[in-house]
């Protein structure tokens, strides 16, 4: 090619740059990208949830019997102190803490663990590759195993104090699921910022306690004005325990609204954690 001033110039071809994919696209691709990574990686997420329950409990006389008995512990020594304050029987207000209470526990000790886990596994982390999303899926999963195992060992014991068998029962399992979803969700957000900023793991705590006394666990929400029961619904983790309180100490089925409350928390929630951390995964090691 040759231009008026007679200088020869190479010939260039010039071509539209490629549209960027959508974003639905990318995040699609991200979500199909873990899924496969998980299933690859499946085996080493239940060696580490075995090997860390493992490791929890040995060493111990009661073991496992150790998840049993604090719940229980507290469990009877707020109902004998709150049955007085409130005045309700000592029995039931018993079931109803539980059906408040072990939720609790899993979603606390999920989120509160799930916080250091990034940072506690520094050293896996640089020797060997691993999905990231492997450390807080792993502290849930294992939180969630002794909730389960918790609870059906718990529900036994109490139906000498008035637990209702019911059909309502059936839908247990869908209460657990979506309180898995919403906690992991919360996990992952918190897991991308205590990365970053160390203080996170400390206000997590204080946080989580102060959340706690919010929900209605200890105090039922009957007793509330009508004022104030309709705030509750602020509370992002309200629907969540308020359906194994319908399930486990009413013994009825939770109403379509409660459901759908709990079920559109938990998307959101799993969605803006899953985001967050994400964004941030390829930071994460450099943040170490």
């Amino acid at each position: 090619m040759t231009t008026r001033t007679g200088v020869s110039v190479p010939h260039t071809e010039y071509f539209p740059q490629p549209k960027p994919p959508r974003l639905a696209w990318r995040w699609a691709s991200i979500v199909a990208d873990d899924r496969s990574q998980l299933t690859r990686f499946w085996p080493v997420i239940q060696n580490m949830v075995s090997q860390e329950l493992r490791v929890r409990y040995q060493r111990s006389v009661l073991g496992f019997f150790w998840t049993l008995l604090n719940p229980i512990l507290m469990m009877t020594t707020m109902s004998l102190v709150f049955s007085q304050v409130f005045g309700v029987d000592n029995k039931l207000y018993a079931v109803y803490l539980f059906a408040g209470m072990v939720p609790w526990g899993f979603l606390s000790n999920s989120v509160t663990e799930s916080a250091f886990c990034i940072i506690a596994s520094e050293g896996l982390i640089r020797k060997i590759y691993l999905p990231k999303l492997i450390f807080p899926l792993t502290k849930l999963l294992i939180n969630l195993t002794t909730f389960i195992l918790s609870m059906a060992a718990l529900f036994v014991l109490l139906i000498p104090l008035g637990a209702k068998l019911s059909f309502s029962l059936l839908l247990l399992p869908v209460a657990v699921l979506l309180l898995a979803i919403f906690t992991l969700g919360l996990g992952l957000i918190v897991a991308t910022m205590n990365t970053f900023y160390r203080d996170c793991g400390h206000l997590v705590a204080v946080f989580l306690q102060a959340w706690y006394f919010a929900t209605p666990i200890m105090y039922e929400l009957s007793r509330l004005p009508e004022r104030v029961q309709w705030r509750l619904w602020l509370n992002p983790v309200f629907p969540f325990i308020r359906l194994f309180q319908v399930i486990i100490y009413d013994g009825r089925f939770p109403d379509l609204t409660t459901f759908l409350a709990a079920a559109g928390v938990a998307l959101v929630s799993l969605g803006v954690g899953y985001a967050a951390f994400k964004c941030h995964e390829d930071k994460l090691v450099f943040r170490l």
